[in-house]
């Protein structure tokens, strides 16, 4: 029996007709990454870590998704590392009792928060395009970059994330550019899960001035 073998046509005018373009992936959709920490001060250099919480919702803020909540002890830490003020906010609120009381509690410690943050951000980044949201969100990432690049290197987080960020403090700055004080019901207990739902509070209260305000332009 005789086999016919058939040679692939390479004239210019049949690969012409082939696409040599990859098919383009698939975007992950947008969601907002609600971050807050609670620190032994406020220098992000080197302020410690005390708490850590992200929310992860959609772009309106009301959504609720994958959560990572947890109280954190640093790997070293005096009391003259905290400031005053900070001392006396997280005594009142509890947070400080609960870190303190945690020596035995491995699961709380640097090495092993950072880890488990990186594997939860990781899985989150997979899924959506993350931008970070909350008050001075920049205060968070640079904190949490620092405190721990010893474990994830130096651009563990950003990596991960958005460029754009959503934070709530430009809103508020525009309210006392109009006279009005923002900050006047924010006194709150400073635990991460309170922080974060004060600013997704505001954030759906800007939001429904804005629609407002379209509305009665297209109007």
């Amino acid at each position: 029996m005789k086999t016919t073998h058939t040679k692939p046509d390479t004239t210019a005018a049949a690969l012409a007709t082939v696409s040599l373009d990859p098919p383009t992936p698939p975007v992950n959709p947008d969601r907002l990454l609600w971050i807050d920490v609670e620190t032994t001060g406020l220098d992000r250099d080197e302020s410690k870590l005390l708490e850590i919480g992200m929310v992860v919702t959609g772009m309106d803020g009301v959504q609720d998704g994958d959560e990572f909540v947890s109280i954190v002890r640093p790997t070293s830490l005096d009391l003259f590392d905290i400031s005053p003020a900070a001392l006396r906010m997280h005594l009142n609120n509890g947070l400080w009792d609960m870190v303190a009381s945690s020596a035995h509690q491995s699961g709380v410690g640097y090495p092993v928060i950072a880890t488990s943050l990186n594997e939860w951000i990781q899985d989150e980044a997979s899924k959506y395009t993350l931008h970070p949201a909350g008050t001075n969100v920049d205060f968070d990432l640079d904190v949490l970059t620092n405190q721990f690049q010893e474990w994830l290197g130096p651009n563990w987080l950003r990596a991960h994330l958005s460029h754009r960020k959503l934070d709530l403090t430009a809103f508020r700055m525009a309210d006392i550019a109009l006279d009005e004080d923002p900050y006047q019901d924010h006194a709150g207990t400073h635990r991460v899960q309170d922080c974060i739902k004060r600013d997704r509070s505001d954030y759906a209260a800007y939001l429904d001035l804005l629609r407002i305000a379209k509305e009665g332009y297209i109007a």
